[in-house]
């Protein structure tokens, strides 16, 4: 029974584990992009057919808007990390439990024998 246990913290683990090398890596991305400087942008947004039609003001406009928008996102994901952090350290204090009370289990059994 201990032995599934901890064969399913290790698979939680491991799910956890992706889930905060994705949100590690969605954070580096927008943290990228809030480092990107007007002029940047535009020439991006050109290079992609994006704001063609826009003013200098619009674009500005716009790029202030985007990077609000990011920051809002990056708390958001930096809220997430440290959830998920949390969690990977719960799961694994978790596994070192079970774990010690596998060999517990087996040591009792060979002492009996």
């Amino acid at each position: 029974m201990v032995g599934t246990d901890v064969r399913e913290i290790i698979a939680a683990e491991k799910q956890v584990q992706r889930h905060k090398e994705a949100l590690d890596s969605l954070v580096h991305m927008r943290s990228k992009l809030l480092r990107e400087s007007l002029d940047d942008r535009m020439r991006r947004a050109q290079d992609q057919g994006e704001w063609s039609h826009l003013s200098q003001k619009e674009c500005a406009e716009n790029h202030k808007e985007e990077k609000v928008y990011l920051e809002s996102q990056v708390d958001r994901l930096r809220r997430e990390q440290a959830r998920t952090k949390g969690k990977l350290t719960e799961l694994r204090q978790a596994k070192v439990r079970a774990e010690r009370i596998r060999a517990a289990e087996v040591e009792s059994r060979r002492k009996r024998h």
